[in-house]
């Protein structure tokens, strides 16, 4: 591939983000939004086109939404309500999962998508900004900081059978920014310039992953299931609208070799009936499922985000999920410290909460995996057992639900009630619009007083806007509250908490809660001292309305 002259490129930028997945992207376009500049560097000339990720779940879907993507009206989307099932060899249930209601923020528990047509969206949406420089086909191949920039040298990249490598006679490249996001994969770059390492959970499995069009109608029913048989554990699941995916494990004494010929692989969608001349074979490549997690997410300037810090098995689909929660993280404190409000070492926080969230995501799925990867028969008869024993009592009050995550301890108030959990949503009608509250209220720092409630005071006012966010009262429609509550979603929230204000955060996480308007007042002032700098905390309070 030739290359053309780069772009006309500043002497620096606001931010650099290295590595344009879902995560890169997502970063790009969120700092972009706020006004900062943005160059963002990607190795592949072109989008990669074969799927990878196939799902997420609610919290991801609130999180596309805010940029515009909504899950519910999307081509590349599909959702279905349908209950998760872990069958045994003989197809009776081991687990059943709660994939069929809405999560308290108003969205699906779960969704299923193409990701190469979601990335052609935000790709779309990132090229879009005026702010941003988009560089593909461009490796990066140095990294160098100190204590007020960031800046990396870059060389163009030609394609070389699967991937890239350096392009002859290659031009270096190099720019300097104020902060950099590493988005760039499991081989990060970024990491192993920075001497970051990662913890491995040796959770180590050989699987092939098919992905396919079908061309007649199969009746799924459930859509999505996974088989625990030892004779060769399987997931069967859609692959976004008119796909579907099939995963099967390596056995012991098998080969990858030997599933890299299509013909094996029609050989074990047999059963299926899914055959050549009714299904065309997109890809099949046997995949080493893995678990691993950074141990130091910052360095300095440099954050680190996605596969990059985080790698875990399919069998929750929260792989990608976790790497956009990242973004959400990540892009609030990009923001205070880009504008000038706080300091660089907000971002050590951002480790300290994303760790141990990543975490729990990552042992939920290996735990899993524990379940489903059992090829000795005798092993997974006792498994059976043990699993319909529990099932059985668990049926007595529901599915299980999907996940509790919380975050690491970070910007939060670890004695509120609901802190560290993700916030809920509802339909609000706020200034004569209705809507979500994301949507029509705010998608930044929001203080929510009920009503009926004593005031917040104007201190604490000051101080959530200066956050970059706004204080509003929450009622029933006549109530005369600044924020509507259509449903009633907000008032069963403060009830199940039993307090009567909530700090919310950007990344729609709470950050506090309280009954009383004065211990709000101390809790607000508390994460401020955590997020802005000396300067602006002690500034005098903005006017508000």
């Amino acid at each position: 591939m030739e290359h053309e002259s780069i772009p006309s490129l500043d002497q620096d930028t606001d931010l650099i983000v290295v590595g344009l997945g879902p995560v890169g992207l997502l970063t790009t376009i969120l700092a972009a939004q706020k006004g900062h500049r943005v160059v963002a560097i990607e190795r592949w000339p072109t989008p990669y086109a074969l799927p990878r990720a196939v799902t997420f779940d609610h919290e991801i879907a609130r999180i596309l939404n805010a940029v515009g993507i909504d899950a519910e009206n999307d081509p590349t989307i599909d959702y279905y309500d349908k209950l998760y099932y872990l069958y045994n060899g003989e197809m009776e249930p081991l687990n059943v999962i709660d994939w069929a209601s809405k999560a308290s923020d108003g969205w699906r528990n779960r969704y299923w998508f193409d990701q190469p047509g979601l990335e052609k969206r935000l790709r779309v949406l990132a090229s879009s900004l005026p702010n941003v420089t988009m560089l593909e086909g461009y490796e990066v191949t140095g990294l160098d900081q100190d204590a007020d920039s960031v800046s990396v040298t870059f060389q163009p990249t030609d394609f070389r059978g699967e991937g890239t490598r350096i392009a002859d006679n290659a031009t270096t490249y190099s720019v300097q920014g104020k902060l950099l996001v590493g988005s760039d994969g499991a081989n990060s770059f970024v990491r192993r310039s920075l001497g970051l390492t990662m913890t491995d959970l040796e959770f180590n499995y050989d699987w092939v992953v098919v992905d396919l069009i079908e061309h007649e109608e199969h009746d799924y029913d459930p859509p999505y299931y996974q088989v625990c048989k030892p004779e060769r554990p399987l997931t069967v699941v859609p692959g976004g609208p008119g796909r579907r995916r099939w995963e099967f494990m390596v056995l012991p004494g098998e080969s990858a070799e030997e599933f890299e010929k299509p013909e094996r692989i029609w050989e074990l969608l047999e059963e299926f009936d899914v055959r050549p001349d009714n299904a065309e074979l997109i890809r099949h490549k046997v995949w080493r499922f893995q678990a691993r997690h950074l141990d130091d997410w910052r360095l300095g300037r440099v954050a680190i985000a996605g596969d990059a810090a985080h790698l875990m098995p399919p069998f929750a689909g929260e792989g990608m999920c976790a790497g956009l929660r990242d973004v959400m993280s990540l892009s609030w404190r990009l923001d205070l410290i880009l504008s000038g409000r706080s300091d660089v070492d907000l971002l050590d926080s951002y480790g300290a909460e994303r760790g141990p969230h990543a975490r729990w995501f990552i042992d939920f799925s290996v735990g899993l995996g524990e379940v489903i990867c059992v090829s000795d028969p005798e092993e997974a008869k006792q498994r059976d057992e043990t699993l319909k024993a529990a099932l059985a009592e668990q049926l007595k009050t529901g599915p299980v639900q999907p996940y509790d995550a919380k975050l690491g301890p970070g910007v939060w108030d670890e004695n509120s009630p609901g802190g560290g959990f993700p916030t809920w949503q509802g339909a609000v009608v706020h200034n004569g619009v209705v809507g979500r509250f994301d949507q029509v209220v705010t998608r930044g720092w929001a203080l929510l007083t009920k009503h009926d409630a004593g005031q917040v005071s104007p201190e604490a006012r000051g101080l959530v806007e200066r956050m970059g966010g706004i204080a509003v009262t929450v009622g029933p429609p006549g109530s005369g509250a600044g924020v509507l509550d259509v449903d009633g979603v907000y008032e069963r929230w403060f009830a199940e908490l039993e307090v009567e204000h909530i700090l919310t955060r950007p990344d729609f996480h709470t950050a506090a809660t309280a009954r009383r308007g004065e211990d709000i007042d101390a809790l607000v002032r508390g994460i401020a001292e955590k997020v802005l700098s000396q300067d602006h905390l002690s500034r005098s309070s903005l006017a508000y309305t």
